[in-house]
């Protein structure tokens, strides 16, 4: 799924899109701070964003 698509999706779905937009740039934050030390790791944005849809959609992510 693309990134454009995931993010139309998830702000189409949204009740509240503060709250998404909140939610999505504090789960990064907190991707950033666990991964800044390891290399060619993900846009902590894209990542936040997967994880998100994936708790919508009951997926579960695995690395």
């Amino acid at each position: 799924m693309s990134m454009n698509k995931l993010l139309t999706d998830l702000l189409e779905e949204a009740d509240n899109r503060y709250e998404l937009v909140l939610k999505v740039a504090q789960l990064a934050k907190q991707i950033k701070e666990e991964t800044k030390e390891l290399e060619g790791t993900t846009n902590p944005v894209i990542q936040s964003l997967q994880e998100i849809a994936a708790q919508r959609d009951g997926t579960l992510l695995v690395d």
